[in-house]
């Protein structure tokens, strides 16, 4: 009897052992069909995003016979020359974006332990840089609106200075919050850049181009390390509340 018992608890310990080995497949379903049901909105605005790039790209490419090979390689493949051309500019680029991603990001994390005002004054200096590196991106001021539009580069200068103009007056106050120094440097050099640009000058071409640019991609590093600071600064005061 009392080995009949033994066997039977060794059937009984063994017939646990797998069973506890087999893996458990129901809660691993029910979390995976809770995180799709989760990122399904998400995906589902990306996505829409894109077949409204995609569409455009077919209306373009149809609308001026532009073959769909020119809109989705890169542009220096396309024409074959050094990989290094628009270096600074996509450096540029790089930081618009970066700082664009840094004030939208924060808006959406903070938005429960922010004042009002602070919280639309991030939202706004995220979407006026994203503008700015569409415009830089796509050369709106430069070809897309004189060439295409019609309208003088002047009057995009002046269009712009507007909208910036705006956003300084409607944000002053929580401008003089911050270390509003940073801000005014880069816009200095914002407007040597642009005069440069407008205005001719001494120097030649080549030199010329140098200056304007690097003007400019010294103002964007500016413009992108005061909200980098900005940020975080917003970082300290919502650990403290």
């Amino acid at each position: 009897m009392q080995k009949k018992r033994s066997r039977s608890q060794n059937s009984s310990h063994a017939e646990n052992g797998v069973s506890d080995s087999r893996p458990n497949v129901i809660p691993f379903l029910n979390k995976l069909l809770l995180q799709i049901k989760n990122f399904i909105p998400v995906l589902a605005l990306s996505y829409a995003l894109i077949f409204g790039v995609l569409a455009s790209s077919a209306i373009l490419s149809t609308y001026y016979d532009i073959p769909f090979e020119k809109l989705t390689r890169d542009p220096t493949a396309i024409i074959g020359v050094n990989p290094f051309v628009g270096f600074f500019s996509n450096i540029g680029i790089l930081f618009w974006c970066s700082t664009s991603a840094i004030c939208l990001f924060s808006s959406m994390i903070y938005r429960r332990n922010i004042r009002k005002k602070r919280l639309q004054f991030l939202i706004s200096s995220g979407v006026l840089t994203l503008f700015l590196l569409l415009d830089d991106l796509f050369l709106l001021h430069e070809r897309i609106f004189p060439g295409y539009l019609n309208i003088s580069e002047e009057i995009v200068y002046v269009g712009y200075l507007s909208i910036v103009s705006l956003y300084f007056f409607k944000f002053r106050k929580e401008i003089i919050k911050t270390e509003y120094a940073l801000l005014l440097v880069a816009c200095g050099l914002f407007a040597l850049s642009i005069s440069v640009d407008l205005y001719p000058s001494f120097l030649s071409q080549n030199w010329e181009f140098l200056v304007e640019d690097g003007f400019k991609l010294l103002g964007i590093v500016t413009w992108f390390i005061f909200f980098v600071r900005t940020c975080l600064s917003q970082n300290q005061e919502s650990a403290n509340i």
